[in-house]
């Protein structure tokens, strides 16, 4: 379960190509553990990637892969909203691993905490473009503690694990703990992907009692059950609403600069390797007079309505997609043994039997 990744970005390609950018591509990932996403390859030598974890290990088994470039630096840290340790709990499951729960067979650390409100007043961070958030529940406090950072960075996107539930630590939802953070820096919801869980009385039952295999050529997919859980969100700044109605936006409290031709770019880049090419055109139309002493217009629409290889990784889309893949498997299967009857025979049945009962006795063969 993850947002979309437009593994052909053409348009993102052809910015890398040209050079069209000016300045560098900054992402800062909170919660590494198994490196950077492979959508940043995309980008070359201008990205900047800032990656953050509190386990040491995942640290250094990043440090020491194979670079893809050297822009890449890791921070063996915890973010939050204070500058302390504190005791992280590590699970057999390292992804799983929290500041919130002990857990069964989790072992606890004190592990080193800072802000990023405090790492960058230090120099240590750049003004960010992107913002990776997968802190297993963490997400708010890491958000509280870069309020400074936000505002200094104006970032294009920020992306969190999220989800609906309410507990004493977030009454309102955890996604309302991180929504109204982002707001008030202009990055609105724009994509969401989410894993469902079954209950646990709905899952043991239906192991004992499975449901049969559908029938491919009169059935429909299986039903995926279960509530939405974990969500993956996408946050992003809406230049081409802002630009037509700005007053809609006068609530929140960052002062915001208006955006610079890399900003667009930026943006755009954003929107297509998470599959969203109409916002990216969009921002094209409403930004031609910033953009046009930059790149073609006209090359850059003609990049992003390139048709995407795949569609979004959805469980449900997920089994239809299955389903095309045997039916695909049996359809070749019947094409390659329709071929194999020698044409002899066919004109000898046809002969013998009349053209329409050759015809269907061959597709049964």
């Amino acid at each position: 379960m993850e947002l979309y990744n437009h593994t052909n970005p053409l348009f993102t390609k052809w910015v890398v190509s040209a050079g069209l950018l000016r300045e560098p591509f900054i992402v800062v990932d909170i919660g590494c553990q198994g490196g950077e996403h492979p959508r940043w390859q995309h980008l070359g030598d201008y990205v900047e990637y800032h990656g953050f974890d509190p386990i040491s290990e995942s640290i250094e088994s990043e440090r020491q892969a194979p670079l893809g470039r050297n822009k890449r630096t890791f921070h063996h840290l915890a973010l939050g909203d204070e500058n302390r340790k504190r005791t992280f709990f590590v699970k057999p499951d390292q992804f799983s691993s929290s500041f919130y729960g002990s857990g069964a067979g989790s072992k606890n650390r004190e592990v080193e905490m800072r802000r990023l409100d405090t790492l960058f007043a230090e120099g240590k961070i750049p003004r960010a473009d992107y913002i990776k958030l997968d802190c297993e529940g963490f997400e708010p406090e890491v958000l509280k503690g870069a309020q400074q950072y936000l505002a200094a960075s104006n970032p294009v996107c920020v992306t969190s694990e999220a989800n609906f539930f309410v507990s004493p630590i977030y009454p309102s939802t955890h996604f309302q703990s991180i929504n109204e953070l982002l707001v008030q820096y202009r990055l609105l919801v724009f994509d969401l992907n989410y894993a469902r869980t079954p209950r646990a009385a709905y899952a043991e039952s239906l192991a004992r009692r499975p449901w049969a295999e559908r029938d491919l050529l009169r059935e429909p997919p299986q039903l995926v059950i279960g509530q939405p859980t974990t969500f993956d969100v996408l946050f992003c700044r809406d230049f081409a609403a802002e630009l037509r109605h700005l007053e809609d936006f006068q609530n929140t409290s960052a002062t915001i600069e208006p955006p610079s031709a890399d900003k667009i770019i930026k943006a755009m880049v954003i929107f297509e390797l998470h599959g969203l090419m109409d916002c990216a055109v969009e921002l094209a139309y409403c930004f031609r007079q910033l953009l046009q002493d930059r790149l073609n217009l006209d090359t850059a629409i003609e990049h992003l309505l390139a048709p995407p290889q795949h569609p979004r990784d959805m469980a449900d889309v997920r089994l239809c997609l299955i389903m095309i893949r045997k039916l695909r498997e049996e359809l070749n299967q019947r094409r390659t043994h329709s071929i194999i009857v020698p044409r002899r025979l066919r004109r000898f049945v046809r002969s013998i039997i009349g053209e329409r009962a050759a015809r269907w006795l061959v597709a049964r063969l």
